[in-house]
């Protein structure tokens, strides 16, 4: 491998991640500055499905420290294509997308900019092949580069300090893209009304038996509800709180019915 990591059979090369069934996503670093940078971008394409890494007139080598912050992204690393413009990087694409981290005014057409997840509705109409650009670590996409773009995108950041690492700006967008063009399966599924009903009336007859006043009855109630409503609950959470208040239920029950039979108890003896 050397000091340098390339395969340049790689540029005829078509087998790509198709996010959505009908699109294809190339990753383009102009002249990166960081190896480190570069292995970490590597290793976020692969978290999210993108094998396919560009490589503008790189101003690093690209050797162990790439591949090591890599980690298991060293495939797309060897299949990296550099080249020596950013004509060159974008010339068979349908769409080009830039990024910046300083947007423009209102009437700085320029650098006019979306955000990431703005960037996710217009993408998901989208067919066909893209070009997904991040600039330099130090002065980012020039001016003439940011008009060759169709779009530009700006991750929303604090005015204090609102540019981000390379790696993590890439971070951000990969995984909107993901997000949005991936069916993506809840890793825990969320309890069913049905189940959430139910919950809510063992509440309600728990609130039924503590003797509460009929207004602050209505009020708790309510409240519960809403709380169900907001929260993501999954079946198992769900279960596990109906024990808890049917035990409480039949505990204030049990507890009522014994004192009632020790009062007509006591009522008895009076008498």
């Amino acid at each position: 491998m050397g000091n340098t990591i390339r395969d340049k059979s790689y540029k005829k090369d078509l087998l790509s991640i198709k996010m959505n069934g009908n699109m294809r996503i190339r990753v383009v670093l102009v002249e990166p500055l960081y190896e480190i940078n570069i292995g970490y971008v590597a290793r976020a394409m692969k978290n999210f499905a993108l094998n396919e890494l560009y490589l503008v007139r790189p101003r690093t080598a690209l050797g162990i420290t790439a591949l090591k912050f890599a980690s298991h992204a060293a495939d797309v690393l060897k299949k990296a294509v550099i080249v020596e413009s950013f004509e060159e990087s974008i010339k068979d694409v349908d769409y080009v997308i830039g990024t910046t981290g300083k947007p423009g005014k209102e009437y700085n057409v320029r650098r006019s900019s979306i955000t990431p997840q703005q960037l996710c509705g217009v993408m998901k109409r989208f067919k066909g092949y893209v070009a997904l650009v991040f600039g330099r670590e130090d002065i980012g996409l020039t001016n003439e580069e940011l008009e060759m773009c169709d779009v530009v995108v700006t991750i929303p950041a604090n005015p204090e300090y609102p540019i981000l690492n390379l790696s993590h700006a890439a971070v951000i967008i990969f995984y909107e893209l993901y997000k949005s063009l991936h069916e993506v399966k809840q890793i825990l599924p969320e309890a069913s009304r049905v189940e959430k009903e139910r919950l809510i009336r063992y509440f309600d007859d728990l609130v039924d038996s503590i003797g509460l006043p009929e207004h602050r009855r209505k009020t708790a109630k309510l409240a519960f509800k809403r709380i169900i409503g907001r929260a993501f609950a999954t079946s198992r959470e769900v279960y596990a709180l109906y024990g808890v208040f049917r035990k409480a239920v039949s505990l204030i029950k049990g507890s009522e019915t014994i004192e009632s039979k020790v009062g007509d108890t006591n009522a008895s003896q009076t008498c």
